[in-house]
């Protein structure tokens, strides 16, 4: 029993370890241990828009824990059409009042950078803290406020958004 018990968790640690090799320096630097929880493609009319990965602390994902969405672009947007689009899609998840809407956008706006094909994106979420939004690996803001950090991790974590696939995916759900 004792050895079955070894090799599964060296398994692990191996894994962890061939996984870390893949993983983003702004998730390596901030999510010690880190644990890919799981990935998919976002395509829209057969097109790939981008990339989309869920990093952990632990094996199983939750939000009373810091996680990660690494997203790597595979096509070119302005930041304005990311904030706006973002709003868009809590909007179908979450009731917005038109004051909140207006100033969600402008947070976002100043988080996001015009981003082009191979860019990547990683939104390092910590429940106490809100959002640190990383651009290639480069810290460029912060969402403070804690009920716009949830909102806006739940445009890929939250069922009832527009993808529902890639968020079953992400939450490593592949039924």
């Amino acid at each position: 029993m004792k050895k079955q018990i070894f090799t599964f968790l060296f398994a692990i640690l191996l894994s962890g370890e061939l996984c870390a090799a893949n993983t983003p320096q702004a998730v390596t630097q901030n999510l010690k241990p880190s644990f890919l929880i799981g990935e998919s493609d976002l395509k829209y009319f057969g097109l790939k828009v981008y990339r989309a990965e869920l990093w952990c602390e632990k094996t199983q994902f939750s939000y009373e824990q810091k996680f990660a969405i690494h997203l790597t672009y595979n096509m070119n947007f302005a930041k304005e059409d990311l904030a706006r689009r973002s709003i868009e899609e809590i909007e179908k998840i979450h009731a917005l009042s038109d004051l909140e809407k207006k100033n969600y956008y402008q947070q976002l706006l100043q988080i996001f950078a015009n981003v082009k094909k191979g860019d990547e994106k990683v939104a390092l979420f910590s429940p106490k803290k809100g959002v640190e939004m990383y651009y290639n690996n480069k810290l460029i803001g912060k969402i403070n406020d804690l009920k716009l950090a949830r909102l806006f991790v739940d445009i890929w974590l939250d069922e009832r958004g527009s993808f529902p696939q890639v968020t079953k995916k992400l939450l490593g759900k592949n039924d």
